[in-house]
């Protein structure tokens, strides 16, 4: 059977309507609050919402994710329904369904010689020219067709689902450990390719694959939403060594960036500007780019410097969304003001804000009306977010090298102000900071997804003391402190 109904992510747990697992499947279930009960005449899964315990056939089972409700509507934990009642499941890209099929046989192993599927070497689809949609492998592995059983020799993590967030992110949730990131950035017709090595897909991966007879692992999701980026497009690759490919179309050449942690891959598909450049997997803060000179601060006829203050998202972008039921353009906006608050007691800086309100400005408007002043320093306030719910730290970006100074002594302030995590200065190919003509920088304060971290940046007394740090930071580089 399939439903329409569209699954939750929750801390890279997959979840599903009941009724998912109710019709077409013809599986009998029972209320009796907090308890539902499931059962298909052999097996009878007993659920307490919010409880980590479930009651299997009279006995008790430990799940990863306990079932829940939300918006009045009761969710399961996909993997764990799917594994008790002896489900494959499987997600249909084109229609937004999840598949759930009992299971009337064991598929085979498949034994794959030196010419059969799984055996393509990553470095086939390397020349140009190759035509989207053969370069991501024939998906097969050497375990079984339906994908449950995995090469054993050679997996260290397993990919749970791939993602994109809709504005300009893709993320990969893994659970394990992953070889070095291999990207490649290929042309006619523009793509970015990433592979993982030593990594295979979860039993209960979503998006899913496209159904095929050969059990292949082939899969895409369409984007729709993006200057560039049209498709997404995902297959296990290889098993020798195990690698999941992750292939990216475009429509012009695009800027990227990879960043590898807490269990989380994400692939920053950036702006559109001349050739692809490809970005570090870690940043290189002894190699910064290389960009002609650009003219240090100075400061006007009477002595006060410029300082641009750029409240990231707004209006119809809210930025990312907080799991304490904020936006990050609330956060932006808020530590702006209250920075813009204390600079305006300084007689040697004024502040200019490219918002001051719940208002949307195109990012080359921002870099722009920096430019025309002309400011002396840039600073954009942000905050992060992350599939896992473990991520946590600030972090500040830089690109051009001119800017590195200004990002190690704002950097060290940020920390200071949030009292989170040291995630360390790093280039970040970001429309704002790359096109100003001046020393810019790129603050993301902590990481909405983390509870942890949204408490404190919403806390307002927390948020002050950022604030003051920050304008120590502008102070301290400027050397007027």
């Amino acid at each position: 059977m399939s439903s329409t109904a569209e699954p939750k992510i929750v801390d890279s747990s997959t979840f599903v309507p009941i009724r998912t697992v109710t019709e077409g499947l013809g599986y009998d279930v029972s209320w009796k609050s907090p308890n539902v009960t499931i059962s298909n005449g052999d097996t009878m899964v007993v659920l307490t919402i919010g409880s980590k315990t479930a009651v299997v056939n009279n006995r008790n089972v430990s799940l990863d994710a306990p079932a829940m409700i939300s918006s009045s509507v009761t969710f399961v934990p996909l993997r764990f329904v799917g594994e008790q009642f002896g489900l494959d499941v499987n997600w249909d890209s084109e229609t937004r369904s999840v598949q759930m099929y009992s299971k009337l046989v064991n598929s085979p192993p498949q034994t794959g010689g030196s010419d059969g599927p799984g055996t393509a070497n990553p470095g086939d689809a390397g020349s140009e020219g190759t035509v989207p949609g053969t370069d991501i492998g024939s998906g097969t592995d050497s375990g079984s067709g339906g994908g449950t059983t995995l090469p054993s020799t050679n997996v260290g993590a397993l990919l749970k689902s791939i993602t994109y967030d809709g504005t300009s992110s893709v993320y990969l949730a893994y659970e394990g450990t992953i070889g070095t990131i291999k990207t490649e950035v290929l042309h006619n017709t523009e793509r970015i390719v990433v592979d993982v090595p030593s990594m295979n897909f979860d039993p209960y991966f979503l998006p899913g694959f496209i159904p095929a007879s050969n059990g292949s692992k082939v899969g895409e999701i369409i984007v729709d939403s993006h200057p560039t980026l049209t498709k997404i497009r995902y297959s296990f690759y290889s098993d020798n060594p195990a690698t999941v490919r992750v292939v990216l179309d475009l429509t012009a050449p695009t800027n990227y960036k990879v960043v590898n942690e807490d269990h989380a891959i994400r692939i920053d598909v950036l702006d559109q500007t001349g050739p692809a450049v490809d970005q570090p997997t870690q940043p290189d803060n002894d190699n910064p780019p290389v960009t002609p000179p650009v003219t240090p601060p100075v400061t006007n006829d009477n002595g006060v410097y410029k300082v641009v203050l750029d409240a990231g998202h707004g209006g119809k972008d809210p930025g990312a969304s907080s799991v304490n039921g904020h936006k990050e353009k609330e956060y932006n906006l808020a530590i702006t003001l209250k920075v813009k608050a204390l600079l305006d007691k300084e007689t040697k800086i004024k502040a200019y804000l490219t918002r001051s309100d719940d208002t949307f400005i195109e990012l080359a408007d921002r870099a722009k009306f920096a430019n025309n002043l002309p400011a002396d320093l840039f600073i954009s306030f942000h905050a992060n977010m992350a599939t896992s719910a473990t991520a946590s730290g600030s972090e500040t970006y830089y690109w051009r090298s001119d800017s590195l100074a200004l990002a190690k002594v704002m950097h060290k302030h940020l920390v200071a102000g949030t009292g989170l995590k040291d995630r360390s200065v790093r280039t970040g190919n970001y429309h704002v900071i790359r096109e100003t003509k001046m020393p810019a920088v790129l603050l993301e304060a902590g990481y909405l997804s983390n509870s942890s971290d949204s408490a404190v940046l919403f806390n307002s007394a927390r948020q002050d003391q950022i604030a003051k740090e920050i304008v120590a930071g502008i102070k301290e580089y400027l050397k007027l402190s």
